[in-house]
């Protein structure tokens, strides 16, 4: 049964944004079901780019980014048999936190039987001086189906003289639940100043990391290497695969921003046929 997440009456109005959604079938598609929203998050309706059964959603922060302190949830629940892509409109901005507040942002999407979820945010920017969390959790079922992108940055790197890992503490966690199971747990814990200077060879001198999670029951044999040579071909872009039974995880690391884009693009124009039954084209997000 649907349980949206429901606010907390301390929770301080335009400081801790909200959404739930609800995809269904009805009408012989999916459609999507606001619950309820809480500013900043704003509810832009969806489109079906594909002119098929699966709605398109954009997320937006009407507030442009992370204030010091600020919370966002997005909680997603798909039917069975649904289909669903959520992605942004913009990069998620993490400001400068001088009180040393902790900005916040979770995302935790419940995919049912025989479901299939799309997931490719833009990335994660922490600007100079900010303080970020971010945790976000996909539970599948067996026979469910997902592409889900995760993407974090240095900083701003062009700004100025750049700010390249100049944030004073960032924690990122993506979780992959199969079930009650737990079959991946990405984790970046950067919260001193020891640790956050150590990224830049853990990087390999990269600006920008970027993780794709496809699933699918009947994924073919050999789709990690057809993934891999797809994001080979990206200049100046580290990539490394791996497959854990019907689950492929992709790592990318590269200097610009466009890069990794295209690098996960990629890896969708390979795994989408498979995933989704469909061919990954440009998402319109006007």
């Amino acid at each position: 049964m649907y349980q949206p997440v429901q606010p907390d009456p301390s929770w301080i109005v335009g400081t801790h944004a909200l959404m739930n959604v609800h995809a269904r079938q009805r009408n012989g598609r999916t459609e999507i079901d606001p619950h309820s929203w809480r500013i900043p998050f704003q509810w832009q309706g969806y489109h079906y780019q594909d002119h098929d059964d699966e709605p398109f959603m954009l997320l937006l922060n009407s507030a442009g980014g992370f204030v010091e302190g600020d919370v966002s949830e997005f909680h997603a629940t798909l039917d069975a048999n649904t289909r669903a892509l959520f992605t942004t409109t913009a990069s998620a901005k993490f400001y400068k936190c001088l009180n040393h507040k902790t900005s916040r942002e979770i995302v935790d999407i419940l995919v049912g039987p025989g479901a299939l979820l799309e997931y490719l945010p833009d990335e994660a920017i922490p600007f100079e001086h900010s303080r970020v969390q971010r945790i976000n959790r996909i539970t599948i079922d067996q026979s469910s189906r997902m592409f889900a992108t995760d993407m974090i940055s240095a900083g701003r790197i062009h700004y100025g003289d750049g700010e390249v890992f100049d944030f004073d503490g960032l924690i990122s966690e993506f979780e992959i639940r199969l079930g009650e199971r737990t079959i991946a747990l990405d984790r970046l814990r950067a919260t001193t100043p020891e640790a956050i200077s150590a990224l830049p060879r853990l990087w390999h001198g990269a600006f920008h990391m970027a993780t794709v999670f496809a699933y699918a029951p009947d994924l073919p044999n050999g789709m990690e290497d057809e993934v891999l040579a797809n994001c080979s071909e990206v200049p100046e872009t580290e990539t490394g695969v791996s497959r854990i039974e019907n689950l492929v995880i992709l790592r990318i690391l590269s200097e610009e921003t466009w890069q990794a884009h295209e690098a996960i693009y990629n890896a969708w124009q390979a795994l989408r046929p498979a995933v989704a039954g469909k061919h990954a084209r440009p998402i319109s997000k006007c």
